[in-house]
């Protein structure tokens, strides 16, 4: 469900509503009248939820979830358990983005009119802010944290104690732990790459996740953290990040991974903890990189890494392999 303190719900809709809006038909039998109060994924939807499946991977979530209803592909033979109501589309993902517009119809923060400091956010008396720093509706600043010059935190954002955030940052839709240090031009909480594709161009998702930073992680400058689509992005406690550094929505990181400048890590991956990324690599979306695992330089990463396994260049593969493919290139090369 999206967080109260960052998204503001319309609704609720009626089922018949959400058919129509998601271009859809009703299972036979299912009632009309039944109002479907939010959204959100298989795995965490309640009984008032719309969810979505589009993928056949997805089936057996699907016939535990607890949503009221589930938008559907025609071409899935798609089973759920008796209190869950099935609509048919054929795009199910641009359906859900419909219905989920409909619901959040105005994601944007809303920033106070004249004050740069909004009355009503909650600022530790030891906390310093800098000349020119926006502070939204809500937000909660810890005790000893220090808010740089020029720098921005959106309404309903929560940073820890003690924590560093450096001049023309900006904060949005997340919470922040303690001890945090976050170097200048950081985008923490922007949009993620939530597009669809549709008949008719790309069709956007909203994105109504949040973004959670434990304690004694530290960001270099210039990085960009996208917020979730409807989960969260998850970056554990004591990580490291160098400059230019981008994580995508609903990446979720195990404590002290390091990543060094330039690395981009695509939606939806799973990072274990004590990870090493070398500067310009490059993750495809949905990979499980395991704990302790290191990633050399520049490598293209397009499956999944086991745990303490050390992989090179593009496609990754194992290190030993990596070098003894170079040898022979080399040897091959002298005798030609």
């Amino acid at each position: 469900m999206p967080d109260p303190r960052f998204y503001r719900r319309s609704g609720p809709l009626t089922l018949a509503r959400v058919a129509e809006l998601a271009q859809s038909s009703l299972a036979g039998g299912a009632d009309p009248k039944i109002e479907i109060a939010d959204v959100a994924e298989l795995d965490s939807a309640t009984s008032a939820d719309l969810t979505y499946v589009s993928d056949k991977s997805f089936l057996p979530a699907l016939a535990s979830t607890k949503a009221r209803a589930c938008l559907v592909s025609k071409s899935l033979d798609a089973k759920a358990s008796d209190h869950c109501v099935l609509l048919e589309c054929t795009d199910p993902r641009s359906a859900f983005a419909a219905v989920a517009t409909a619901l959040y119809p105005d994601i944007l923060p809303q920033w106070p009119s004249r004050e740069l400091v909004a009355p009503d956010s909650d600022i530790a008396p030891t906390a310093r802010v800098a000349s020119g720093a926006v502070i939204g509706a809500r937000a909660k600043i810890g005790a000893g944290t220090y808010i740089g010059p020029n720098t921005v935190i959106g309404p309903g954002v929560v940073v820890g104690d003690n924590c560093v955030i450096g001049a023309n940052t900006t904060l949005i839709f997340c919470l922040i732990g303690n001890r945090v240090v976050i170097h200048a031009g950081v985008q923490i909480g922007q949009d993620g790459l939530g597009f669809t594709a549709s008949p008719g161009g790309p069709v956007k998702v909203p994105q109504l996740g949040r973004v959670i930073i434990h304690d004694d992680v530290e960001i270099g400058a210039n990085c960009t953290f996208d917020r979730g689509t409807l989960g969260d992005t998850i970056i554990g406690r004591s990580c490291k990040f160098d400059n230019l550094v981008q994580i995508a929505h609903n990446v979720v990181m195990g404590q002290g991974c390091v990543v060094a400048a330039q690395a981009g890590i695509a939606g939806s991956c799973t990072i274990g903890a004590g990870v090493v990324i070398g500067p310009q690599v490059g993750i495809i979306n949905h990979l499980t990189i395991g704990a302790g695992a290191q990633i050399a330089g520049q490598s293209g990463v397009r499956k999944d890494v086991a745990a303490k396994e050390t992989v090179m260049g593009y496609p990754a593969k194992p290190i030993r392999q990596f070098w003894r493919e170079i040898a022979a290139l080399t040897r091959l090369a002298k005798r030609g």
